[in-house]
């Protein structure tokens, strides 16, 4: 990144429903990023009332591009990620709201893709908020067959061990940095899923084109989680159990629905467990779910019934 050759061009794209407050805080922190070839977008995925406007007042350096309506998360997000390649950017780097970066983080990830021509996506090491060193995010693997993805060294403190970068699998998509040209060869997220699983479904893509994942250990961010949807919601609980079967039928190998049977109502049971079982919207929502999987209902807006919730993402 020095000498005659100019930096690659980093669009840094934040998307936002509803939220002012985290999304101040996150534009701040990409604002006050040490790599200078940066321009920041932000999506404003339908909020209402609008917040694109308030939030330019605040940063005026941006670029706002405000949504009419809620289009999940997939849908917000390929609006931010066109208008980045459209813009020309080499690298574009997709950031939930609820998220906040360290002033070096976007110089490192572009380093770990420069360096590494086969990767199609950097992210961070996340950190839970208010617990000084403790990993949110590091790694994690994925099992096609049965639509799960296994996070690793997840609770671990920073300060115990090494975090190299590596590859890692899956990542959850709260701040990857993506490659622009893995994107025009893989494609942009799936609109079917609406909210959920999208980034299951583009790992594999992703993976299937011949393009990996690189988590950048040295490169840092908070993230808060769950502020959209809330961990067992109605709404998250309709569509990660619509989205995982949409995976299932996608990457399961033949024969999987009369050989695993078992094991996904198994799943699904443990998910009851999760949320409560006394919890009878959560139970209608994951039966909403599973009759949408079956008459093929799919994408955000067939579902807006489904008791969405304020936050960064959807």
């Amino acid at each position: 990144m020095t000498g005659s050759t100019p930096s690659p061009l980093v669009v840094a794209v934040v998307l936002t429903w509803n939220d002012v407050e985290l999304t101040t805080k996150c534009l701040a922190s990409v604002l006050a990023s040490s790599y200078a070839n940066l321009k920041v977008l932000l999506v404003d995925n339908g909020s209402t009332p609008q917040r694109g406007a308030e939030l330019k007042e605040i940063f005026p350096e941006i670029e706002v591009l405000q949504l009419e309506v809620n289009q999940g998360f997939s849908g917000g997000a390929n609006r931010g990620l066109e208008r980045a390649l459209e813009i020309g950017a080499d690298y574009i780097h997709l950031i939930g709201n609820d998220a906040t970066l360290a002033v070096d983080t976007i110089e490192l990830l572009v380093n770990a893709l420069e360096a590494d021509a086969d990767a199609g996506a950097a992210s961070p090491l996340f950190f839970d908020p208010g617990e000084e060193g403790r990993i949110q995010f590091y790694t994690a693997t994925m099992d096609r067959e049965t639509a799960r993805h296994f996070h690793h060294k997840t609770g671990g403190t920073y300060q115990s061990e090494q975090f190299p970068t590596t590859i890692s699998e899956f990542i959850p998509m709260v701040a990857l940095c993506f490659r622009a040209q893995a994107l025009r060869d893989v494609g942009l997220l799936d609109e079917t899923f609406g909210t959920c699983w999208e980034d299951f479904d583009l790992c594999i893509r992703f993976q299937d084109a011949g393009w990996h994942y690189l988590t950048v250990g040295a490169a840092h961010a908070t993230h808060i989680g769950s502020y959209t949807t809330g961990k067992t919601s109605p709404y998250i609980v309709y569509y990660t159990v619509r989205n995982r079967l949409i995976c299932l039928s996608r990457y399961a190998p033949s024969g999987y629905w009369r050989r695993r049977g078992i094991e996904i109502l198994r799943s699904f049971w443990f998910q009851i467990k999760s949320y409560g079982v006394t919890n009878w919207a959560c139970h209608w929502a994951m039966l909403r779910g599973i009759c949408a999987y079956v008459f093929n209902v799919r994408g955000e807006q067939k579902a807006r019934a489904v008791n969405h919730q304020p936050g960064h993402n959807a």
